[in-house]
């Protein structure tokens, strides 16, 4: 276990550490680490639970919507489609060949799929990523991409649900939640809606009215 995570982790940073990004290097990733059953659980929210590893911070958090950041700036917005998970959404993710890189995730259960798709916009590179029905967007640099794959494997490997909490927050109300959810197995492709979130989330940023005591992150509990 441990020789794997060191070749995991040498691979990272030589790839990282090059100017041009070795795709095959993603697909690594993907498969040793998204793919991986992972137990680590070191924050919980209401319904559901995951690992934020030490390179992460949590800086934002509002019902299933979460906001990470990392040590280059790069904001991780993720949210959390537990009416997908309640009602076992389909994974309807096509490749596509025009985007820099493109990937149908298939888990070896078969109940966790999802998708990773990056995108060059304005020199930047826009990643989306679905597993397990929790989904992370980030805008970030080419030099980044490698770091920015990992950390959001480490996330979403992680991520994990209680039926029973789940059940009774949106069992009664399923038809009211289909109606305010979207379907996460759809890419933006572009960064145009999530750069406007992104201007909204800055300017409510180090307000603390936005961010009310009953929806403060609880760091180490269990639901």
């Amino acid at each position: 276990m441990k020789k794997r995570i060191l070749l995991i982790l040498f691979t990272v940073l030589f790839v990282t550490g090059c100017s041009t990004i070795n795709v095959n290097s993603i697909d690594n990733i993907v498969d040793t680490v998204l793919t991986e059953k992972n137990k680590l659980s070191n924050i919980s929210f209401s319904g559901y639970s995951y690992y934020v590893p030490n390179t992460l911070k949590v800086v934002y958090k509002n019902d299933y919507n979460t906001v990470l950041s990392d040590e280059y700036g790069n904001k991780y917005y993720i949210y959390v489609d537990a009416v997908g998970y309640f009602n076992k959404a389909e994974n309807t993710y096509k490749v596509d060949k025009d985007s820099y890189y493109s990937r149908k995730i298939v888990s070896k259960d078969k109940k966790k799929d999802g998708y990773l798709e990056i995108n060059e916009v304005n020199k930047k590179y826009f990643v989306e990523a679905v597993y397990n029905y929790g989904k992370i967007e980030v805008y970030t640099s080419k030099e980044h991409i490698n770091t920015t794959v990992l950390n959001i494997s480490e996330v979403l490997s992680s991520l994990k649900y209680n039926k029973k909490v789940l059940e009774s927050l949106i069992g009664d109300n399923v038809l009211s939640y289909k109606e305010e959810s979207f379907n996460i197995f759809t890419t933006k492709k572009t960064t145009s809606n999530y750069l406007d979130y992104i201007e909204q989330y800055d300017k409510t940023e180090d307000d603390d009215s936005s961010l009310p005591d009953n929806d403060r992150i609880d760091i180490g509990s269990n639901d």
